[in-house]
This record gives structure tokens, sequence and C-alpha cells, in this order.
């Protein structure tokens, strides 16, 4: 079939943005693999804006504000607000957490590439990812673009596809280890709220529901790009040039061509860079998971020597992040600062005022999610401007 044709040559030509092959049919030229590569390139820039920098800033904004109304609903003050003991030793502890979280992001990215990018793009590509992540609902996420952003950073299209892809499956298979290994520890009654029971059954159904979402999108990326490509990519464009998925058959085509240039790729890496690859993913989730951690024995270990359930707290936030993905808001704005205090509270050793839940709760977003909005806001017209195809990039 055309697509799986196309996918062929991508992969057997992933390196070069030159040359013109030919099918032996005819039917499929290099320029119908340019198309799908520009209309890739097309929709990123249509994330990669400044109104959708704006409409991430308005979101956090929005959400901040929640959180400062919520407070003064239940009788916070700026008053007492300045008036919240703080171990400061936790705060950079919490500093550290992100420093390290980003640290293993890009070293993820050095060894997926393989040679192919440097610190200070790998660097960028983080940066830039984790706002296309703040940009967009949870539900979509900022995968979209990544390959993209890869690509414009100097990876060729196969590499960058097969990075993001190995990303995804990596993300994955993380959460689905985690998950085992908490329950073990603490057992699986620890993920589950207590405080609002009537929240209690939607989220162990979201959170079930969630794991084996994730347990089949592994299973599918796995056979996919190692166990089974071919059949893959036979049965997605199959699947797509019916009747029933006609209306999606550009994206699926698209997918097939996807699979076929990450599979091509994925197979020459070794196994000492894949392992090498897993353990900067644990390092970067799991120093994600002990922000939040370090930010509650900052504020709330002053005023109590009772001790802390850490692996409660790193459960909740796992069953946390399930609820999060099928947020509608960018970067989960609202949502996020409004569930923290209904997971979190009955986690904790003892019950906290909603001053300092506000303060957790702004000091908890602001490290995983204004940040990057920032940061990446600020880097996003000087990164467009430097990676300009004019400018030799491609």
């Amino acid at each position: 079939m055309r697509a799986f044709q196309c996918a062929q040559i991508a992969v057997r030509d992933r390196t070069s943005t030159h040359e013109n092959p030919h099918s032996h049919d005819g039917s499929c030229t290099f320029e119908s693999v340019s198309a799908s590569t520009s209309s890739r390139a097309k929709s990123a820039y249509r994330w990669l804006t400044p109104q959708r920098v704006w409409t991430a800033v308005t979101a956090a904004v929005l959400g901040s504000l929640a959180v400062v109304i919520w407070s003064v609903w239940k009788g916070a003050s700026w008053e007492s607000l300045m008036a919240v003991r703080i171990h400061w030793s936790w705060i950079w502890a919490a500093l550290a957490c992100v420093v390290l979280r980003d640290a293993g992001y890009v070293l993820r990215l050095l060894i997926l590439a393989r040679g192919e990018l440097q610190l200070k793009r790998a660097t960028s590509s983080v940066m830039l990812w984790e706002l296309a992540s703040a940009m967009t609902p949870s539900v979509v996420g900022g995968s979209a673009m990544a390959s993209f952003i890869l690509h414009r950073n100097g990876l060729t299209w196969g590499r960058s596809i097969a990075t993001v892809m190995s990303t995804a499956l990596l993300d994955e298979l993380y959460f689905l280890l985690a998950v085992p290994v908490i329950a073990t520890a603490v057992g699986l009654g620890a993920f589950m709220p207590e405080s609002a029971p009537w929240l209690e059954g939607s989220v162990a159904a979201i959170f079930a529901g969630g794991y084996a979402f994730m347990a089949t999108l592994a299973i599918i990326l796995s056979t996919a790009l190692f166990l089974a490509p071919n059949r893959v990519q036979t049965l997605l464009t199959t699947l797509f040039n019916g009747n029933l998925l006609k209306r999606w058959r550009f994206a699926g085509e698209q997918l097939a061509l996807d699979l076929n240039q990450a599979s091509g790729d994925l197979k020459t890496m070794s196994w000492s860079r894949w392992m090498a690859a897993v353990g900067a993913t644990w390092v970067s989730w799991t120093a994600r998971f002990l922000t939040l951690n370090a930010l509650f024995m900052a504020f709330v270990s002053p005023m109590t020597s009772a001790p802390f359930e850490h692996f409660d707290i790193w459960a909740r936030q796992l069953s946390l992040w399930t609820v999060l993905m099928i947020s509608p808001t960018p970067g989960s704005s609202g949502l996020a600062e409004l569930a923290l205090p209904t997971f979190m509270s009955d986690a904790l050793p003892i019950t906290i005022s909603a001053t300092v839940w506000a303060a957790s709760v702004l000091m908890w977003r602001y490290l995983t999610y204004h940040l990057y909005v920032i940061v990446g806001g600020v880097l996003m017209p000087f990164w467009l401007a430097q990676t300009s195809p004019k400018r030799g990039a491609s």
C-alpha cells in the first residue's frame, strides 16, 4: 500500500532531504513523504506561537488565582501567609529535584540522539518540550510538537520521531513499574484519597483505566517498534483505508510512516544505551515526584515532629497524575491546584490550614509549571530565530 511503501522509502533514506527516490510503480515519491513532513511542521507552528504562550500564562494566572480565592474563602489572609514557617533547606532540596529532573531529561535526549544533539540543543529541546506541554491540554500533551522541536534542533526526522516514541515508551514503563513497586511498599489503598468520599469511586475508576490504557499503549508501541513493525504498519494502513476510519486516513498513514521510521532507527541502539536511557528516565520521574515531598517537608514539618509517609505521598501523586492526564486545560491549570489538597490532605501527618495549603500549592505549581512557561516563553523567539532554515538549520 502507498503509505507502507512511502514508509519503506523514508526509512531507507531517512538521513537525506535532497535525494529524490521513486517507487517501482511511481505511486510513491519523495514529494509525498515531504508533504507529510511539511504538514507536521505546519501543525507544530500552529502551537508554537506567542498567542499560545499567552494562553498558557493566562491559564497559570487563573489557576493561581483559584488557589488564592479558595484559601481566602477558607479563612486565609496575607498576614497569615507571611507568617507561614518554612524549612528553607527543604526548599533548596525541591529546587535540586527540579534541576535533577531536567538534567535527567537532557541526559536521556543526549543518549537517544546518539551524537546528533549537543548539550545546548538538548537543553533547549527539553525547555521547549515542557513549554509545549504547558501550552496544550494535558489530554493532548506536548509530544505532538516534540519531533518538530528535535528536528529543528538538528535531528533528522527519522531520529526525532524515534526519540519521541522511545521517550513515550520509557515514560509509560516508568508508571507501569512504579505502581506495583509503591503498592508493594504501602498497599493499593494508599493510592486513593479518603478525605473526599464522593471522589473515591471515580478516582479508582480513572486510575485503573489509566493504568490499563498505559499498559495497552506500551504493548502497542513495543510491538510496533520492536516485535512486529511491518505487521503493525500494514494493519494500520489497512484500517485507515477502510470506510470506518477513512476520515482519519492521512493521520493513520502518517502514523504508519512514523512507526516505520522510528522502528528502523531504534534497531541500531545498543542494550547499554537503552539501559542508560531507562536510568535517566527513572531519575527524572522520581525527582519530579520527590519535588512535592520536599515541599511538604518545607511547609508542614515545621508544625509537627510526626513522621511523613513519603511512599503514601508518592502513591497519591501517581493517582493524581492519571486524573490530570484527562484535563482539558493547558497544563492541567485549575484542576491541578484544586485537586492537590483533596488528594494529599489525609496523606500528611497533620491537618494543615488553608494558608499552608495555598503556600504549598503555589510553590508546587511554580516549580512544575509556571517556571517552564516563563523559561520556555522567553527562550522560544530566540530559538526560532537561531534555528531558522535561513541560518542553515533544517
